[in-house]
Parts: C-alpha cells; sequence; structure tokens
C-alpha cells in the first residue's frame, strides 16, 4: 500500500491543540539549549603587585647647633644702663641640618611672668642673612644688622607677641640649610621715666617649624 504526503492534513496538525503543544515543547528545547550554554565554567587567574617601604620624615630644627641656646658673654644680647633710642645687636644660626625634610619657620619673642614695664618699652627687629654690629652714635650705644628685615615688634610684659610673621623656609639639603640670622633690641625713644631702674631677667625667641 502506498502513502502519499498530505500538505494540507500537515499544516492542520501544526494548527490544531497537538501543534500548539508541539511548538511548546520545541521552544522549550531552544530555551534549554540557550541555558545549557550559560552554565559553563570560566577561566580565572590572579597577579598580586607589593609596595616598597613607608618611611617617616624627621623635622629638627636648631639654634646655634642646640634646642636651647643661652646669650652669654660680651658678643651675647644683653646690655645694661639702657637710655631711650639704645639698642644691642646679635647674631644666631638657625639651622635645619639634621632633618630629612625642608622646613618654614615663624618666630615668637617672649618676656617671663611678671616681668617689668620695661618690656612693654624694648623693640625687637630680625634680619635674615645679616651679621651684627655694635657701635656709637651721637652718644648713644647702638646696634645694626645688616641683610634683609623679615619681622619686628614691641614686647609685651608677661607675654609672647609674633616677630617673623612671613613663613621662612630651609632646605634640608647640606649648605642651604643653614641661616644666620640677627637681632637688634632696643629701648623705644619714647620710652617712660617710669622703667628706670628696670630689669627685664630675659627675652625667649621661640622658632616653630613645619614641614614643607
Amino acid at each position: 500500500m502506498s502513502h502519499s504526503f498530505d500538505s494540507t492534513r500537515f499544516r492542520e496538525a501544526l494548527t490544531g491543540p497537538l501543534g500548539v503543544r508541539l511548538r511548546a515543547m520545541l521552544a522549550i528545547g531552544i530555551v534549554l539549549g540557550l541555558g545549557a550554554v550559560g552554565t559553563m565554567a570560566l577561566w580565572s587567574n590572579s597577579v598580586a603587585a607589593t609596595s616598597g617601604d613607608f618611611k617617616t620624615g624627621v623635622v629638627d630644627l636648631r639654634v646655634n647647633a642646640v634646642k636651647e641656646y643661652s646669650y652669654t658673654g660680651a658678643t651675647g644680647l644683653t646690655m645694661t644702663n639702657m637710655l631711650p633710642g639704645e639698642s644691642r645687636a646679635a647674631t644666631l644660626q638657625v639651622q635645619n641640618s639634621l632633618s630629612t625634610l625642608p622646613v618654614s619657620y615663624t618666630m615668637a619673642a617672649s618676656t617671663p611672668v611678671g616681668s617689668p614695664a620695661l618690656a612693654n618699652n624694648l623693640r625687637m627687629t630680625v634680619f635674615a642673612s645679616a651679621s651684627p654690629t655694635n657701635g656709637t652714635a651721637n652718644g648713644l650705644t647702638t646696634g645694626s644688622c645688616t641683610g634683609t628685615q623679615i619681622g619686628t615688634a614691641v614686647l609685651r610684659a608677661g607675654n609672647s607677641v609674633s616677630v617673623v610673621t612671613t613663613a621662612q623656609t630651609l632646605s634640608a639639603t647640606a649648605g642651604t640649610n643653614t641661616r644666620a640670622l640677627c637681632f637688634v633690641v632696643a629701648l623705644v625713644p619714647a620710652a617712660p621715666l617710669s622703667v628706670q631702674s628696670q630689669t627685664l631677667s630675659s627675652i625667649t625667641a621661640t622658632f616653630t617649624a613645619t614641614s614643607t
């Protein structure tokens, strides 16, 4: 018995209920096939990078090679029997040679608690890259400095005042890490009679350094 393919019945079968189920199964098979591809394992790898050393720097500002320096002797910052308008000059080395970092510094001057009113009539002036000269002019003892003025202020009894307010820089490189400062302390010309016979025991210059 021979059979012939009836295309019309085949199309009707696909469009009937059985055909809908068949198409749905075919569609599911396609989805499952795509899902199977998504579950395949992926290649993976890793690398590492290690840093170098971390080291802290050092800031160690000094004056005349020490942390605390006191003027002594005939070349120091001291004077007796001062008259209004008289002054005294002395030098000081500010050094950054023990630091590993460049620094900038400012300076303040203070007088002890309980200082007499004489302190309120003394002016301190600071010069950079300078050297001092002390002599007599018009009958008055006079101190002066070469170099560039970097700060000045009238002192205050029992208090601190800023003298060098613009930060000065010092490199950590040998040869450029030391600067000669020159100080002039003068009794102002308008000092009153009431400060006669008074003694100010000391003036403390404090340098504050920060890394740059």
